[in-house]
């Protein structure tokens, strides 16, 4: 039980053997870890844990081999360090591990090489909207092309290779192959796209998400310029954000469009959080989308598959069947308490807090927020966290829920510099969620924004 619990940590932490040890080292319940999720049981955490169970095994055995008896006094020692015991593990693989990586890399690089002679590939990059705008542009391109998507969060170089490798047929029948790609420092995205060799690219924006792995903004914007850079024909730039916009002339882009909402006309928030409105070259688009900052994202989208020949009506189509996205800003109402809840629990970054809040501003009743806050904002916590709590109290939100973590003290400071006193203060988030029966009323609006994974407590 302990040694799976601290797998997870390590999971969890992307197998960074510093984090993980300094969570290890200061939460030391060892024996509930797994609370929101559980361990996956890939390969690698599999072999971790095997050796470290048989590591301890024999060290014991020697003991008791050379001390008899006494030799069993030795799990007093090996017990605190079980966490350093994982990481000896974790060296231990880490070349049969690299080999095997860069063997599955070779092989779908190699077979996508091979077998895209009618393939078009659009990279997705951005600190925020990935996900959103791969759904948009599936949606969008769905009715002329036959599209291959990754699935859930499949965003890293060997995700997206295992994807290739099990699913050979769908590269061989499909027409678009849209990839969207994470990362966590400068190189990775470059990676990405010697893989699949992109046509086209998607730069969605740019704030301090990640920013604690990153190591600081800039490395953030050189990552994801990497896309840009790499494509054969055009990249499309989000001119929306700043980062973006002022940054954009110091790459070597081959080709590349800006796009604005701008160029959006007729905005309309429609009523019961059913979507949003809006006209482009004269002609009416609708999604169910919530939040403004997506028609951004819809317009890259669109871009792109004008790119392809596509047709305004055909893109105002693809528009008005995109699903909402799970847990960004889902709206799902309950018919019998007459709540709203908006879901936003995917949300991570201070841009989609600010949506947040403005779509939870268009609610009728009362207006309740939930969170824990955000993390990985490096030396950008405080500063962040603060602006949130002021965002709170200065947005005509009646009531914050905050889930206790390391920061909800600075939303607290913020929300107290406007003089706001409506906020509670959860032990975790079991509670919060037990409790809301108990402050949740008929015609109340509440919105999930963000939710921390484990070790971020």
């Amino acid at each position: 039980m302990i040694i799976r619990n601290l797998i997870y940590i390590l999971q969890v932490e992307l197998y960074d053997a510093r984090k993980f040890l300094k969570f290890a080292y200061t939460h030391f319940e060892w024996w509930k870890l797994e609370k929101r999720a559980k361990l996956a049981w890939t390969k690698k955490a599999s072999l971790i844990y095997m050796l470290t169970v048989i590591i301890p095994l024999v060290i014991l055995a020697f003991s008791v081999i050379f001390f008899g008896a006494w030799g069993l006094l030795f799990i007093i020692i090996l017990l605190p360090i079980i966490p350093l015991i994982i990481i000896l593990a974790l060296l231990a693989i880490m070349p049969f591990n690299y080999f095997f990586k860069a063997r599955l890399f070779k092989k779908a690089q190699k077979f996508l090489s091979e077998n895209r002679k009618n393939l078009t590939v659009i990279g997705i990059t951005g600190s925020y909207g990935k996900t959103t705008t791969r759904e948009i542009l599936s949606s969008i391109l769905s009715e002329k092309f036959r599209v291959i998507k990754l699935s859930e969060n499949i965003n890293t170089d060997i995700g997206i290779a295992d994807f290739i490798l099990k699913n050979p047929k769908v590269f061989q029948e499909n027409e678009i192959f849209i990839v969207e790609m994470g990362a966590y420092k400068k190189g990775e995205i470059k990676k990405l796209c010697d893989l699949v060799s992109p046509d086209y690219a998607i730069l969605t924006g740019i704030n301090e998400s990640h920013l604690e792995r990153f190591g600081g903004l800039e490395n953030i914007i050189s990552a994801k310029f990497e896309l840009p850079q790499e494509i054969k024909k055009t990249a499309v730039l989000n001119f929306d954000d700043e980062n973006v916009f002022k940054n954009y002339t110091r790459f070597k882009l081959k080709d590349f469009q800006g796009v604005s909402k701008n160029e959006a006309k007729n905005v309309i928030n429609l009523d019961n959080f059913s979507g949003l409105e809006f006209e482009v070259d004269g002609v009416m688009f609708r999604t169910k989308l919530l939040a403004e900052h997506n028609i951004s994202l819809i317009l890259l989208a669109s871009r792109v598959a004008q790119k392809l020949e596509m047709t305004i009506p055909e893109i105002s189509r693809g528009v008005g069947k995109i699903e909402y996205v799970p847990h960004r800003l889902e709206p799902i109402y309950n018919e019998m308490t007459k709540v709203w809840v908006i879901d936003d629990s995917y949300n991570g970054n201070y841009a989609g807090v600010v949506s947040g809040i403005a779509v939870l501003k268009r609610a009728i009743g009362r207006k309740i927020v939930l969170t824990p806050g955000l993390v990985e904002l490096g030396q950008k916590t405080q500063e962040i966290h603060e602006k949130i709590g002021r965002l709170y109290a200065e947005s005509g939100v009646d009531l914050v829920l905050l889930i206790k973590s390391p920061n909800s003290g600075y939303i607290t400071k913020g929300l107290k510099e406007k003089r706001f006193k409506n906020y509670k203060i959860y032990g975790s988030s079991q509670e919060a969620h037990t409790d809301l029966a108990n402050v949740i009323k008929s015609g109340d609006t509440i919105i999930f924004q963000n939710d921390l994974p484990d070790n971020y407590f």
